[in-house]
């Protein structure tokens, strides 16, 4: 009995004898698939040489992808065509940035502009050495702020 797909059909009664004539039918349709090219034979079946992708082609937007198998002697190349986006489905260089801007609103900048400060003060600190903390931590604030 040849396979047939439409079986078992829906809402039908279980048989076993027509699921073991399918199950049959699919395990003869699988034995008669090629088992590839010739070649030393390896454990697990024929070794290839080698295997490459042949040409990568794009298709028109909305056409089905596929792939080609070609051999030659121990050799396979495969070939691939991948259909082209629909038209407008892109994303834009704006629509990055706007992501990107959002994203990072309100977060901190790098602080590897402002350089360390170089004080040492005397066991008590004087004025100019509080003006110079501060300074440096309105430039700290600064640099951080977006």
């Amino acid at each position: 009995m040849p396979f047939d797909p439409t079986k078992p059909a829906t809402g039908s009664p279980n048989s076993s004898a027509e699921m073991r004539d399918q199950l049959t039918a699919l395990k003869a349709l699988i034995d008669a698939v090629p088992a590839g090219p010739p070649g030393p034979a390896g454990p697990q079946g024929p070794v290839f040489a080698s295997v490459q992708i042949g040409s990568v082609t794009t298709g028109a937007p909305g056409s089905a992808a596929s792939a080609s198998v070609n051999t030659f002697g121990n050799n396979v190349e495969i070939s691939f065509t991948i259909p082209e986006g629909q038209p407008g489905s892109g994303v834009t260089m704006t629509d990055v940035d706007n992501a990107i801007a959002a994203e990072i609103t309100g977060t901190a900048r790098n602080p590897n502009t402002v350089s360390d400060l170089s004080l040492l003060p005397a066991p008590t600190p004087t004025q100019s050495d509080l003006i110079a903390v501060i300074d440096k931590l309105n430039e700290l604030l600064a640099a951080l702020r977006r």
